[in-house]
């Protein structure tokens, strides 16, 4: 696989793991924590990565030629692969005992770490060391907490978007912008299907986060109820959406692809005759590259408005964590390298070197990102999209519930299943799930 696939497009078809870990989430009154005070020798923590690579490893050689010679810390990076394949080595990792010190997972994975006493609680390090948290404030933090206590601090953010093909939006008289509500949205995927003859939208269901979004938008359902002890996949507004998605396609207006079709997704983006795509902010500027390779201007806006002017986009991506492992003195030296890793110039270099939006507000003042956005505006698109932004299921539970919904909803497409009932079978499925 390519790097930038790499970086874009997790391998979803790896099996998850459900590990019947022992041990419930550590309260506040439960862990103590001193600060970290610099020794004579050298500790070594092992920091385990996932997702982008080269630009994890960057920031842990900086880490290492700066603040970690100056404390006599040193960073040592694994990376892992992708966010499900980085949970399987942890949840193994955890029963061998050979936990590292510090990880990055995929946001809704907080809780399942840390109902298994996985991951530790931050509030006495953040309390010992008078950690401001405060700038913490890209979008919904939900999924950095378990109850009232912070778990883990956010690492790299994204949102689904809608990206637009302006150049062909020209060609046809249409909106740069695209389609503001799904009400449009038909006739504006019609007008481009006349100026080309070819489908001129794909939807690629391999991540159910883009579906999470368009649910929220469509008509303001979400995948789970508020508990997460039941689903919300056969409601009416879940019916409603798919059965607008199955319209649009028997019409020629949507490509719906197979979960695993990455490379026909792909070759779609810089397609002169795609008019849109729904897909993260993170494969942004990778996106833009390929599109204008192909003479192709790819633009950026919010995912439309459905019923009652309804938006709503789950906030994806990546947080660090700070295993339940090791001297208490290394998980301080752990959270120094936390503290550092999620500081205003390192969330500010992640994000102007990936497609991710930072995670902290100061960030955006920071000369970089504006350079950044000034080139890319669609950075400022998604970043004033997090006003509607939508928390995640936290269930550990969470990967094999999207990894099912996915399948079954493209088989609905794809074999013309009934609606209704196919939904029906889908949510008692879910259901055994998040009662098992």
């Amino acid at each position: 696989m390519s790097m930038w696939k790499k970086k874009v497009l997790p391998l979803m078809m790896t099996v998850p793991v459900t590990m019947g870990l022992a041990g419930c989430a550590q309260t506040d009154a439960e862990v103590s924590a001193a600060p970290y005070e610099k020794g004579d020798q050298t500790i070594e923590l092992q920091f385990w990565t996932s997702a982008v690579e080269e630009v994890n490893q960057a920031l842990v050689d900086q880490f290492n030629e700066t603040k970690g010679a100056e404390l006599n810390i040193h960073v040592n990076a694994e990376y892992q692969g992708d966010y499900w394949e980085m949970q399987q080595k942890v949840n193994a990792a955890a029963i061998a005992g050979t936990l590292p010190n510090v990880f990055v997972d995929e946001v809704a994975m907080t809780k399942g770490f840390a109902d298994n006493d996985i991951i530790v609680n931050l509030e006495p390090y953040i309390k010992a060391t008078d950690f401001d948290r405060s700038d913490f404030q890209i979008g919904d933090l939900g999924n950095l907490y378990v109850g009232e206590d912070l778990y883990a601090f956010p690492h790299m953010r994204s949102v689904p978007v809608m990206y637009v093909n302006k150049t062909l939006a020209a060609k046809a008289g249409l909106n740069a912008n695209g389609p503001a509500t799904f009400a449009e949205l038909e006739a504006y995927l019609q007008a481009a299907h006349d100026a080309t003859g070819e489908p001129p939208m794909y939807l690629f269901n391999y991540d159910f986060w883009v579906m999470e979004a368009l649910l929220h938008s469509y008509s303001g359902t979400t995948v789970v109820n508020k508990e997460e002890t039941e689903s919300n996949i056969n409601s009416e507004g879940a019916v409603k959406l798919i059965t607008f998605i199955e319209e649009l396609e028997s019409k020629g207006l949507v490509k719906v692809l197979g979960v695993t079709d990455s490379d026909a997704f792909y070759a779609a983006i810089a397609k002169p005759s795609t008019a849109l795509i729904f897909a993260s902010i993170g494969g942004y500027k990778t996106f833009a590259g390929m599109a204008q390779q192909n003479g192709l201007e790819l633009g950026v806006s919010m995912i439309p408005t459905g019923e009652d002017g309804k938006r709503g986009v789950p906030v994806g991506g990546s947080n660090t964590y700070l295993a339940n492992t090791r001297s208490d003195q290394e998980k301080a030296a752990a959270f120094e390298f936390m503290k550092w890793l999620s500081d205003t110039e390192q969330a500010a270099y992640a994000s102007a070197n990936t497609g991710y939006l930072p995670t902290r507000l100061t960030s955006l003042d920071t000369d970089l990102m504006k350079e950044t956005i000034a080139a890319f505006p669609g950075y400022q698109v998604a970043s004033d999209q997090l006003e509607f932004s939508k928390m995640r299921p936290m269930t550990g539970a969470y990967h094999e519930i999207e990894d099912l919904m996915g399948g079954r909803i493209n088989e609905i497409w794809l074999e013309n299943l009934n609606i209704q009932e196919s939904l029906d079978k889908l949510a008692e499925e879910v259901n055994v799930i998040l009662n098992r």
